[in-house]
């Protein structure tokens, strides 16, 4: 199958890790080491990771006294001396040290190194990733060919089509109606739908949008369709449970490879992400002031650890360590991420509120 990873040293960083790293039991160790694309400024990267370790096992003397710091950052450790690793590395390392493993990201962060030591992980660095990116479908669909394809922001890969035909071919429409399909082969007039050859196309696109939609219903990333703009049609008529963006990669996609899609969609894809971030600012202001969202620091913190929040929003000014004082507001927002994902909930980013707040809740109930 046909895939394109579009840099292969950046990890992506999807909602599903967030849920993962915020399941983990302290003391968790996050780290943010920066680092560079290859090169002789790989040693330094390596090196850097050792005072932050220093630091760590000073945070951990301090707060749990009863953990062995060694064990626990063991597998940090090791990764100082692994010149390869080093050399495989986007713009910043993310890693989360707990009792129960290790794990690293490999990011395009860019900030300087931090360290903190918590009963929770510190996720608040990744949540720009999350908030930017945008899960997506792709839909390249002509006659002879349909392939279909899920991505984000840094790759597109191909998936089976499932119960979806493969060309006209092997449409449905040449088992319900064989009378047609010589008629389908014949020359017919260019104008109209009513020639075999259009009735056989639309047939052929309905079976493709009925076969998504079964599939995908209740998925809420969005499907972008490349094709010629008259497939559109007869493709939407036929996706009400999928949502398929308006724009469209146009034109005849067969000869498009993964990496050629995915320039072309990912700025659709990218379009809708921050579509979906306006909406739901403007969402949180028609629920603020009806008891059904916050600005309210302590409230948030109350509400996520019962399972109320069902969307968390922070701005950029709360993803900053040295914007939030000291260090127990740091430690209340990581809570609160950390029981909003526990309990389904959703964290977005947006880069300001009207007033200058740092976070703001959406509740269920």
């Amino acid at each position: 199958m046909n895939n394109a990873l579009i840099d292969p040293n950046i990890d992506a960083v999807r909602h599903d890790d967030l849920r993962a790293l915020a399941e983990l039991e302290g003391p968790v160790v996050s780290l943010l080491v920066p680092t560079h694309r290859g090169g002789p400024e790989t040693v330094n990267d390596s090196r850097q990771l050792k005072p932050l370790l220093g630091d760590a096992r000073a945070r951990l003397a301090e707060s749990f006294p009863d953990v062995d710091a060694d064990a626990l950052l063991a597998e940090v450790a090791a990764l100082a001396d692994d010149e390869p690793f080093w050399q495989r590395q986007a713009d910043a390392l993310a890693i989360f040290a707990s009792p129960s493993g290790t794990r690293t990201f490999r990011t395009t962060l860019d900030g300087q190194a931090q360290v903190s030591v918590g009963e929770h992980a510190n996720l608040r660095p990744l949540l720009p990733l999350v908030a930017d990116d945008m899960p997506f479908l792709v839909l390249a669909v002509s006659q002879d060919k349909v392939r279909l394809f899920e991505g984000d922001r840094n790759s597109l890969s191909e998936l089976d089509i499932g119960d979806a035909p493969a060309s006209t071919d092997d449409s449905d429409y040449y088992t319900r109606e064989p009378q047609f399909q010589h008629q389908a082969g014949d020359s017919a007039p260019a104008h109209g739908h009513d020639t075999g050859e259009g009735v056989v196309r639309d047939s052929f696109l309905r079976d493709v949008a009925k076969a998504l939609n079964t599939r995908f219903t209740n998925d809420d990333r969005p499907l972008i369709l490349a094709a010629v703009d008259e497939h559109r049609g007869g493709v939407k008529d036929y996706l009400p449970n999928v949502q398929l963006l308006d724009d469209t990669v146009s034109g005849n996609p067969d000869h498009l490879s993964a990496a050629e899609l995915h320039e072309k969609a990912w700025p659709l894809a990218s379009a809708e992400a921050d579509k979906r971030h306006d909406d739901l600012l403007e969402r949180f202001g028609e629920n603020l002031g009806t008891g059904k969202a916050t600005h309210d620091a302590t409230k948030i913190g109350q509400e996520a650890e019962h399972g109320r929040v069902d969307t968390l929003v922070l701005t950029t000014l709360a993803l900053r360590e040295n914007t939030l004082g000291d260090a127990s507001k740091a430690a209340d927002l990581d809570a609160a991420v950390v029981h909003t994902l526990r309990n389904s909930g959703t964290v977005d980013v947006v880069p300001t509120f009207n007033e200058e707040r740092a976070a703001g809740a959406i509740f269920r109930f």
